[in-house]
């Protein structure tokens, strides 16, 4: 039981991470192509977050591999700054479309930005969950 404890951390953060990167595609994608085939720059935002999406997933599945050590800790802020980051990408970083009411506008800047935003603040609280637990077993 303990041992799942330690791993909930991970879980939620693989969990989220995964719904970005499965989501960006499948449940709130950008924009689709032109007639002739070119893209908005919409598109690009969602490319960029589905590869945001993906280091997110891997660096998760380091915390919950990790579990409880320095090491889960340390990916866990690696996370936020890369969550951050990804909030920003559709419509800070790379312009969205500017018709208000585009798929880019009304589904995939929203919820990348809910997300993306909670897996920075989980992936913050759960490194300071891990390292007060490891303080207080190097008191004890």
């Amino acid at each position: 039981m303990k041992q799942i404890r330690s791993r909930i951390g991970g879980c939620i953060l693989f969990i989220l991470s995964a719904l970005l990167t499965v989501g960006i595609r499948v449940i709130f994608p950008a924009c689709p192509a032109h007639d002739d085939g070119s893209f908005m720059t919409c598109h690009w935002a969602g490319q960029a977050v589905f590869g945001a999406g993906i280091a997110l997933t891997v660096i998760s599945c380091t915390v919950l591999i990790a579990g409880n050590g320095k090491t889960a800790a340390g990916a866990s802020l690696a996370i936020v700054p890369l969550a951050a980051v990804t909030a920003l990408m559709p419509d800070i970083i790379i312009p969205l479309c500017r018709m208000p009411m585009m798929r880019c506008r009304t589904a995939m800047h929203p919820a990348v930005s809910v997300i993306s935003g909670i897996i920075a603040a989980a992936a913050l609280v759960n490194a300071i969950v891990i390292l007060r637990k490891r303080k207080s077993a190097d008191e004890t």
